[in-house]
């Protein structure tokens, strides 16, 4: 059975929020908070990525690896959700989560669900930012598997 993940993360850095099981959990930075609530409880642990994992060029914040439910033991399969937490720069957050999805250290076998989380105290008005959203659609053609999301400072996203 190969190493997950979170096996190889943990070997040379230390996680932000230790291997556990929850139901729900936060990251907060400055005055930005990220808030998960899973649908049960699951074995999950966040590391951060900027300045710990990646210390040069765009990189998001946070990434959370939440395990999921398999039937056999040699079948470890997880999910990573990347968060970036911003105050308002919603296309700068764009460009560190497509740079740090695009790093070869997170695409690893033991990941079967990708989530890239943009969690902000604001966010420009649908349509009204165009440069926005032509980033959206840009990333979102980039990086086909993984699932996109704007989440407001404190509201929790919800995960089954």
């Amino acid at each position: 059975m190969a190493e997950s993940l979170h096996t190889v993360l943990s070997k040379s850095h230390e996680p932000k929020l230790p291997l556990a099981e929850r139901s729900e959990l936060s990251i907060k930075e400055t005055q930005t908070t990220y808030r998960l609530r899973f649908g049960k409880r699951r074995l999950c642990v966040a590391y951060q990525i900027d300045g710990k994992i990646i210390s040069d060029g765009n990189k998001c914040d946070y990434l959370i690896l939440a395990k999921q439910d398999s039937i056999a033991k040699s079948d470890e399969k997880w999910k990573s959700i990347f968060v970036e937490l911003k105050g308002k720069d919603v296309i700068q957050a764009l460009r560190q989560l497509d740079a740090t999805l695009s790093h070869n250290l997170f695409n690893h076998d033991s990941i079967n669900e990708v989530h890239a989380r943009i969690v902000a105290k604001a966010f420009p008005a649908n349509g009204s930012n165009t440069a926005f959203e032509l980033e959206k659609r840009k990333f979102k053609r980039k990086h086909k598997d993984c699932t996109l999301k704007q989440v407001s400072s404190n509201q929790p996203d919800i995960m089954p």
